[in-house]
């Protein structure tokens, strides 16, 4: 729209160029201001040129439908996010300290661990990227790896070093090797930044440890906001930060490792201090015999966990509680449940330079599902009498320790101990688990980008019940390739 005053000058103009010139030529005494008039009209006419000129220009865009180009700068993009407006650098959170975020193990267990206010251990977000037409920045990660695994004498279970599954009486002789891809881990990482809820995580993850030679197998699936976690993880009994850097795929027999379904929510004590409380799926690991009858398991209640944990720049300490009602169904028909119970207390520290050393110790009554070596075995709880049966929770205790060394920064070795216990009862069978150990040590190298290889040596001992005990010595030769590489 034209304003009211170029409306007033075009009529200005209009009247103007009606005024015969012959009348005004015929007034002797109106010369002046003809002359006045002349200069008025030239300046109107070019103001008139120019508003055309603004117009025919402004119908132009209309017509070809082109905006005026932006003069606004461009973004900036730092790291691998490719968005309009990437997610802001975290700051460095006490919840999450200098040593936990550095340190590397093998099977990056440490990725998939849920954090208190979802802080990543890599505050630049280094390998994420924006979904298009999203808030949602995702993260592809896993690694291929290949384990090449030599037995000297037969160890049970052939792609994981299980002592519980080391054949007793021992079997001399005996030679077995094999070629095994089924650690291999594809994993994805969903974040949704800044919501009204905080930061928001979905975490799913797989391998290839299923029924059958290589079929997948699900790991993590999780979610969780404003510290209220739901789905498949790490137990909250358990330290994902504790797990020594083996090339073996099971790790230590006497840790803490399982996997739960739960509901999990976190409070903060202070500004590197934490509480969590879970309540998580429970089954009861019980399958004694009895001369009339094969004990049938029931899950009355759920497992409830609690953990304290305190970080700090070279390391962390947690203590976690485990609750459990475990249940069987007795030889008279009845139904026996017996309380279990357990504490896990934890710790990985950095020492010298790069290097780091772990600890843990777990122990009580019924938490044998709960430890990796007699986890699946039965032995949660066991019947104390055959004529007046009733359940017992067996007690049973588990440790761990390494000392991981940096050589030069793209080689490092590790040294692993660990020990798991079970107090039988009296009725239990004579070829019942009671303990066993695992020793290991390796070299691992950094080979280029992404790609590390190691060589380790296993050694395991086990004993049952009736003090029958067998051992078995292995060599394994492993190379990974992690999907994504992070300097």
């Amino acid at each position: 729209m034209i304003d009211f005053r170029v409306a007033s000058l075009v009529a200005v103009l209009l009247i103007t160029s009606l005024v015969p010139g012959t009348a005004i030529a015929q007034s002797n005494s109106s010369t002046q201001n003809v002359k006045e008039l002349r200069t008025q009209l030239d300046q109107l006419r070019e103001q008139m040129n120019t508003l055309q000129s603004k117009l025919s220009e402004l119908e132009s865009q209309n017509a070809s439908g082109t905006a005026t180009p932006s003069t606004t700068p461009s973004v900036p993009q730092d790291g691998t996010i490719r968005a309009t407006q990437p997610p802001a650098e975290v700051q460095p959170s006490k919840q999450v300290g200098e040593a936990t975020a550095a340190y590397k193990e093998f099977s990056e267990d440490t990725v998939a661990a849920a954090r208190f206010d979802n802080v990543p251990l890599d505050p630049k977000y280094n390998g994420f990227f924006q979904l298009p037409g999203t808030r949602t920045i995702l993260k592809i990660g896993g690694y291929f790896k290949t384990d090449f695994i030599y037995d000297l004498k037969p160890a049970g279970n052939t792609d994981s070093f299980i002592p519980s599954s080391i054949p007793i009486p021992e079997v001399v002789s005996v030679n077995n090797s094999t070629v095994s891809i089924r650690p291999t881990r594809l994993s994805l990482d969903f974040r949704i930044p800044s919501t009204k809820v905080g930061d928001v995580r979905f975490y799913l993850e797989g391998d290839l440890f299923g029924t059958n030679a290589t079929t997948p197998r699900l790991r993590h699936a999780y979610a969780q906001a404003k510290n209220f976690l739901v789905g498949q993880t790490f137990s909250n009994f358990m330290d994902p930060d504790a797990f020594p850097d083996t090339l073996d795929f099971q790790g230590p027999n006497g840790m803490v490792s399982i996997r739960n379904p739960q509901f999990r929510y976190g409070f903060s004590l202070s500004s590197s201090t934490t509480l969590y409380v879970s309540v998580e799926k429970p089954s009861s690991d019980v399958a004694f015999t009895t001369p009339l009858f094969t004990a049938k398991p029931n899950a009355p209640a759920p497992d409830g966990a609690i953990r304290l944990r305190q970080e700090f720049e070279r390391g962390h300490f947690q203590i976690a509680g485990l609750f459990r009602s475990i249940a069987a169904f007795l030889p008279d028909g009845a139904t026996g449940s017996v309380f279990g119970w357990g504490v896990n207390a934890s710790t990985g520290v950095k020492t010298f330079g790069k290097d780091n050393l772990i600890l843990a110790v777990a122990g009580g009554h019924g938490i044998s599902r709960y430890l990796q070596d007699t986890s699946g075995l039965g032995i949660d709880a066991e019947v104390t009498s055959f004529t007046n049966p009733h359940l017992e929770a067996t007690p049973a205790v588990g440790v761990e320790g390494s000392y991981q060394h940096y050589w030069v920064k793209s080689l490092r070795s590790s040294a692993i101990y660990s020990y798991a216990v079970v107090n039988n009862t009296d009725r239990a069978a004579a070829t019942t688990y009671n303990h066993a150990t695992y020793t290991g040590a390796n070299l691992i190298w950094n080979a280029y980008g992404s790609l590390n290889v190691g060589a380790e040596f296993l050694y395991g001992w086990a004993m049952d019940q009736n003090g029958q005990k067998a051992n078995a010595p292995r060599i394994q030769f492993s190379a990974k390739y992690s999907f994504v590489k992070v300097d």
